[in-house]
């Protein structure tokens, strides 16, 4: 698969994932923050940020969220829902070519997104944008199948 398809392949389905993917729960941050000393002082880099359902949680706990997603239809998606909070931004850009300045963030947060990525690429590129004290947050959603 090329990366042009890999990057376009969910244009069609952006209001399926708006409709029907679930968020992530709060006792996830939670966790980063107890356990990680992660603040809302922290600036988050969401990689693979889709229609911003992940940002959407650092966003509710006032957190700055720069929302990194090569898909223009799912980066659109998040800029609609997300786009007036003044916290929120979004970039057109890939794990492994963010686009963003070297050493800029706090936290780098993949929801769902990380086996798509070239996992030796994103491992420098998530190091070039760390600030030194910074952390990688993967993380996804496990469908229950049973009640």
């Amino acid at each position: 698969m090329t990366d042009l398809q890999a990057t376009e392949r969910f244009s069609n389905r952006v209001e399926d994932y708006v409709r029907y993917r679930p968020d992530y729960p709060r006792a996830m941050l939670d966790w980063l923050q107890r356990e990680h000393g992660v603040t809302p002082q922290w600036l988050v880099a969401d990689v693979g940020a889709g229609t911003g359902i992940s940002s959407k949680l650092f966003l509710d706990a006032d957190y700055r969220v720069i929302a990194v997603e090569p898909n223009a239809a799912m980066r659109a998606a998040a800029e609609k829902w997300l786009g007036l909070d003044q916290h929120f931004r979004a970039l057109d850009g890939r794990a492994d070519k963010t686009g963003l300045a070297a050493h800029s963030v706090d936290l780098v947060s993949v929801a769902q997104a990380f086996h798509w990525f070239d996992e030796d690429a994103t491992r420098h590129e998530f190091a070039r944008i760390l600030r030194p004290h910074g952390l990688a947050a993967i993380y996804w959603n496990s469908r229950r199948l049973t009640g």
